[in-house]
This record gives structure tokens, sequence and C-alpha cells, in this order.
């Protein structure tokens, strides 16, 4: 009888508490699943910033290439003019030494000429004996005829001499002129091997650049979508994250009352999520990025505000997210009901004010205005999700 009510008060006891067991139990499965989530969730992020920071500096790499090739292609061009200016002279030069060619030959000439006219003297000199100019001298008719003969004959060695002499003159003055002409035409022909071959080389390191850059282009893309699949696991890694959290929180609710009624969206008209600032800077769809200039769809609405400014729940639900989000920096994301959820990004450094799993109603303050991130300013990149589709936001603002 004893062992009888002792099972039955161990069974009333097991059953009175199993649901609370169970419940517990559960709760501590969602934790362990949520503490594995937030740390794929903290990797994906690194990856994601590894690649994004590889990524910049691949555009820096690629900046520093590009004024290489404008300042190689600045030389190839002042070496091209320098070609142009070589090739110019290098006519000048031939066509002065084609011109002293020409004079050569006719100092050749008159050469010729005076050594034609000193061998026949010397032809006679030869016939007819050194005795010749005494004969001349002894034939004289008078003494002012002898006087006359002597002048006739120092004439004509004088003569002799000065052809002798201009011969040399022509040829030296006309030899000189040549070598320096061909000296010149030597160097100038250098000149243009070495400007050519400097060019070349010249070419080569900018072909050499342009292929350097086109492999920086082939790993800038592959880093791109490295990137891209790494917010991809994040989104997901988020979404997973946010049901995690919707099923602790209904956990909770199954074991003690909640203080406070949640109040979910439910797909009526968002709340402007910049109460300072209805300036829109750039709108959802196809745009060119501002930082990488590529065409991209922008899967969000950009409002420019001030750093600091109030940032609020377009609608009730619960954050899913509050931490750095790759490129959107700082961020917060909203899951609603009906598989909505709102993306709050850029946010400054330390201006998220809420974490995951809070519930907040629309118009509550979430966080502030920054510029962390891939941004160029202080704004707030609003994005809204259906069933994890980006959509357009302005159809579901007020």
């Amino acid at each position: 009888m004893k062992q009888k009510l002792l099972t039955c008060v161990v069974i009333s006891l097991l059953l009175s508490g199993g649901p609370t067991v169970l419940a517990d139990t559960q709760l501590d499965k969602i934790d362990q699943q949520l503490n594995q989530v937030k740390k794929q969730l903290k990797e994906a992020e690194r990856l994601g910033n590894k690649a994004r920071s590889e990524m910049e500096q691949i555009q820096k790499q690629k900046s520093e290439y590009a004024d290489q090739i404008q300042q190689i292609q600045s030389d190839i061009d002042t070496s091209s003019r320098k070609l142009l200016q070589l090739s110019n002279r290098v006519k000048e030069v031939e066509e002065n030494l084609k011109y002293t060619t020409g004079l050569l030959e006719q100092a050749e000439e008159r050469v010729s000429t005076r050594e034609a006219l000193l061998n026949n003297r010397i032809r006679l000199l030869y016939m007819n004996g050194v005795v010749s100019y005494l004969d001349v001298l002894l034939s004289s008719t008078s003494f002012m005829d002898f006087l006359d003969r002597v002048s006739a004959i120092q004439s004509i060695v004088k003569q002799d001499k000065q052809l002798l002499a201009l011969n040399i003159i022509d040829r030296q003055e006309v030899e000189n002129k040549k070598k320096d002409v061909e000296a010149q035409l030597s160097y100038v022909n250098d000149l243009v091997v070495q400007t050519s071959e400097i060019r070349k080389q010249l070419e080569g390191k900018q072909k050499n650049k342009q292929v350097a850059i086109a492999s920086l282009e082939t790993k800038e893309e592959q880093l791109e979508e490295i990137r891209e699949e790494h917010e991809k696991e994040i989104l997901q890694l988020a979404d997973q994250q946010g049901k995690l959290v919707k099923q602790q929180a209904e956990l909770k609710n199954q074991q003690k009352k909640p203080k406070k009624k949640i109040v979910k969206y439910s797909g009526g008209q968002m709340t402007w999520p910049v109460p300072s600032s209805d300036r829109i800077t750039s709108m959802w769809g196809p745009r060119i990025h501002p930082i990488t200039g590529k065409k991209k769809n922008h899967n969000g609405l950009d409002i420019a505000a001030p750093n600091g400014d109030s940032i609020v729940a377009a609608a009730s639900g619960t954050v899913v997210l509050a931490q750095w989000y790759g490129d959107f920096g700082n961020c917060v994301i909203i899951e609603h009901e009906n598989g909505i959820r709102t993306l709050y990004a850029h946010i400054r450094t330390g201006g998220i004010k809420v974490k995951v799993g809070d519930e907040v109603s629309a118009g509550d303050k979430i966080a502030e205005v920054g510029s962390t991130g891939a941004s160029t300013g202080n704004h707030l990149h609003f994005g809204v999700y259906v069933n994890n589709q980006n959509v357009d936001p302005l159809s579901y603002l007020k």
C-alpha cells in the first residue's frame, strides 16, 4: 500500500513539472543554437570584412597602377615627339652631308685641275732639266728683259706654291667638314636608336601594368562574389537567429505572463525611419555604386541626415540583428509578421540602442545616423525584405 502511494506521488510530481522541464530543455537547446549562430555570424562577418579589406587594397593598387600608366603614357608621348624631332634632324643632317659631299667633289675637281697643271710643269722640268730657267735668263736681250724674266720665273714658282697650298687647304677643309657631318649623323642615329629603345621599354611597362590591372580586376570580381556570399550567409543566419529568438520568446511567454503586450506589424503603412530628415539621396533600384563605380541594384533607400540623428523603428517587431553587418556597417534588423523585415544600416559607432531579442514599437528609437561600412557620408540605408526578397521601401512607408 505504501509502495503504491509513493509511486502515485512520484508520477504526480513528474506530470505536474513535465511542461516546465520540457520548456527549460527547449530553451537550453535554443540558447545553444543561438550561441552557434552568433559564432557563425561573427565568422561570416570576419570573412566578409577580410574580403572587403582586400578589395579596398586592390582598388588602391589599381589606382596607383592607373597613375603609373598615365605617367608612362606621358613619357611615351614625350619620346614619340623626340623621335619625330630626331627624324627631322636626321633628314637635315643627311641633306647637309649630301651638300658637303657635293662640295668635296667640287674640291676634288679643283685639286685634280691644279695637280694636272703642276704635273705638266714637273714633266716639262724633267724633260728640259733645271737649267731651263737659267737658259731663259741668259737668253735675255737686255738688262730690263733679264729683270722681266726673273720676275716671271718668280711668279711661276710662287703660283706653283700657291697651287700646292690651295690643294692642301681644299682637301683638308672639305674632308674635315664631311667628317663633322658624318659624326653628327652617327650621333643623331644613335639618339634615334636609344629613344626607340626607351619607348619600346615604356610600352612594355605600360602593357605589364595593364595586364596587372586586368588581373586585379579579376581578383576584385572574385572577392566581390565572396563578399556577397558572406552577406547572403549573414542574412540567412540573421533569419535563423530571428526565428530562434521568436521561439525563445514564445517559450518564455509560456512560463510567465509578459509584462507588456507586443504590438506586431500587420502589413499596414510604416513609419518614416528618420524623423529629422526626408531628403532621399538614392532610390531603390539600379544605380552606379558610389564607391566601386559599377552598375548594381541598390537594395534600399538612402536618407541623408546629420551624424547622430535618431533612427526609429518603421513598424513594431522583434530585433533579430544588432551588430556590424559587412558593407552595411553597424546594422539593426527587425522582424515583423508576415515574413517582413526592415533593415537599418550605416549606424554610427556606438549608435545601436537595441539588442537582439528586444521588442519595439513603431516610432521607438533604435539607433543613430552615421557612416560606417561602405558609405560615403552620413545617412540611413533603409531596406525592406519580404520572405527574404528585397522590395522597394517606398511602397511600405507613409
